[in-house]
């Protein structure tokens, strides 16, 4: 077998394994705010805002609110970043980041809206 075929074989393989490893450590699963509040790894929630408890500083640029899953559970989220659209409207939303323990607080990399309802009668024809 020629020494250049080995190479090429050895290369080959060596990005497929890198290609996986990145591929995965890209994912983002999603979790109970409890199992959110356990985990060292960046995660998703879902959940819905509590009435009352969106704020956010035009200075800073900072969103703070309270996640509430469908359990009943809640943590506090800090999202630096503008206020998503529909954010006021939204019936879900998603957020993807870290739970800082020593904050006790989650820290979104990203917020993500689920679309209101008032969407959902074009859909089913209405």
């Amino acid at each position: 077998m020629k020494k250049s075929y080995v190479i090429g074989g050895v290369i080959v393989i060596l990005a497929m394994v890198m290609a996986m490893y990145s591929f995965k450590s890209t994912l983002t699963a999603y979790v109970t705010v409890q199992e959110a509040k356990a985990s060292k790894r960046p995660v998703q929630v879902a959940g819905i805002v509590a009435k009352g408890t969106a704020r956010y500083d035009l200075k800073s640029n900072d969103l703070v609110f309270t996640l509430r899953e469908d359990g009943g559970d809640e943590m506090k989220v800090e999202y630096d970043g503008p206020v998503p659209g529909n954010f006021d409207d939204v019936n879900k939303i998603v957020v993807i980041g870290k739970y800082e323990p020593e904050k006790q607080v989650f820290a979104a990399r990203e917020v993500l809206v689920k679309c209101p309802t008032k969407y959902e009668g074009r859909v089913k024809g209405e």
